[in-house]
Parts: structure tokens; sequence; C-alpha cells
């Protein structure tokens, strides 16, 4: 399938984001390669791309590769996302690879709304958005928070510190209910003697 003009710059574009954080000579090489590439070249490395996210969304599902996961239920994980948009960003993953938003399975909607409550009560942000993602073939959910600002959706991304995640990741895990247990002591009467009534022939 070949690009279209207005994925190429879309692609260049999402590509230059990345480098940002790069020192300034290697961010001019990188940028001079990005801008050379041609439509043949994105078109390759978006295929090795999409193979390689693949296996990463699979691979966290079955715990092949490390991830800081929030809550599951039988048709989806919550985990996470390393590159966050904001903070307390999480990506919902189906279980089973979907296509398409339609493919997505209720339960996992489910999850998005009862997670997109805790990060407005645990982690104070003013609202949430849920919106669906086509990434390299697979669609998955983003719980995205809002802190008191309009969400920008392609600012420079930087990885979370593993510490950073699991601190949010704590705050946002449903705590189980502690079960008490409470000892009801019976007395004990068997050394005191039966009393029958009299009973009159």
């Amino acid at each position: 399938m070949a690009l279209t003009s207005q994925q190429i710059k879309t692609l260049k574009k999402q590509l230059l984001l990345q480098i940002e954080n790069l020192p300034e000579d290697k961010k001019t090489e990188a940028k001079r390669q990005i801008e050379s590439l041609s439509p043949q070249a994105l078109e390759l490395m978006l295929k090795q791309q999409e193979k390689k996210q693949e296996n990463i969304f699979r691979s966290i599902i079955k715990g092949e590769i490390p991830s800081t996961k929030i809550e599951e239920n039988e048709d989806a994980i919550a985990v996470l996302e390393i590159n966050p948009l904001s903070k307390g960003h999480i990506i919902i993953i189906p279980n089973k690879p979907s296509k398409s938003s339609k493919d997505i399975p209720e339960k996992a909607f489910q999850l998005a709304k009862k997670l997109s409550e805790a990060i407005i009560n645990k982690l104070k942000a003013t609202s949430t958005e849920i919106q669906t993602e086509n990434k390299f073939g697979e669609t998955i959910l983003n719980v995205i928070p809002v802190y008191n600002k309009q969400l920008d959706m392609n600012p420079p991304r930087i990885r979370a510190k593993k510490e950073e995640l699991e601190e949010i990741a704590r705050k946002l895990r449903v705590e189980k209910p502690k079960i008490e247990l409470i000892k009801i002591k019976r007395e004990n009467k068997t050394n005191q003697p039966l009393k029958l009534k009299r009973r009159i022939p």
C-alpha cells in the first residue's frame, strides 16, 4: 500500500518529535536523515514498527515484557503508558487483538470508565479522555488524564521513570477490602448441673 503525501508528512513530523531531546549536533544529523527518507523507506520502516508493536502488545498480555499493571478483567489488561501524554496515562489492551474499535470488548470500555474515576479521585485530574487508537494493526484504548489545561495530543514524549510509574500505580490500584475476623467467645456451661423441671405424675 503506497503512502499518501499526507501520511508521509505526518510520519516525518512524528519522527521529528522523537528526536527533540537529542543533543543539537545529533539532532541536526537525524533531522537531515528523516527529511531525506523516501516514501518506500518510510513504508518499510512503518511495516517493521507494526510487526514490532504487535509483538509488544501480545508480549504485555503474556507477561513476557515488564509493564506497570493497574488492573485487569477477563477481556482486557490496563497498564501505564511508558511514554505518557500526561501523568497517569493508561493503555487498555484487549486480551484478543482488536482490529477496530467495534472489536473492542465491552468489558474493556467498562475498565476504562472505572479507571477514569480512579484517576479523577486519586490523581486529582480535572477530567479524562477515553480514546481508541489504532497502533500498528491493533486497536487499543487510551485513558488520558487532563489537568487544568487543554490536552496536547502531540507533545514531546518523555519516557517515565520506573519509580514514578510504580508510585502512580500504587495510588490507582483498587484496594481489596480487608476482611476482619471477629472472634465470638461462647460461655462454657457444660460444668453446671443440668436442671430439669419437676414433673408431677
